[in-house]
């Protein structure tokens, strides 16, 4: 390193480490073509809903999103690439949560959530 370069990065008003890391992540991932992160989640509109739904892991939002989408247990299992048997226990944890028995009433309390738009976000 040389003395310039050590002077700079000592310098009080020299950008912090943080920020130069974050800069340089998102230079690569600009140059790269890859899209940034969404900052924004998209959740249900209904407030009854909200609450089991911030519960929700990522991988139960991606079952219940893929139910609301009307997709089958076994090709919601080949989509995400896990077992049928862990989409049953997926499924399980998200009833429970919401305190429901079906995948309809899946699909009736998560109606006013755009579960395609939110797949397309993070897929």
């Amino acid at each position: 390193m040389s003395w310039l370069s050590d002077l700079l990065l000592r310098h009080p008003r020299s950008p912090s480490k943080k920020r130069r890391d974050k800069r340089a992540f998102e230079s690569s991932v600009a140059t790269a073509g890859l899209a940034k992160p969404r900052e924004i989640e998209i959740y249900p509109v209904d407030r009854s809903a909200r609450k089991p739904w911030f519960s929700l892991t990522i991988r139960e939002r991606e079952v219940a999103a893929l139910v609301c989408m009307g997709y089958r247990n076994y090709e919601i299992a080949t989509m995400l690439g896990i077992g049928y048997g862990t989409i049953q226990t997926y499924l399980q944890r998200i009833f429970d949560k919401f305190d429901l028995r079906s995948r309809k009433e899946i699909r009736d309390a998560l109606k006013s959530w755009p579960a395609e738009e939110w797949w397309k976000g993070h897929h």
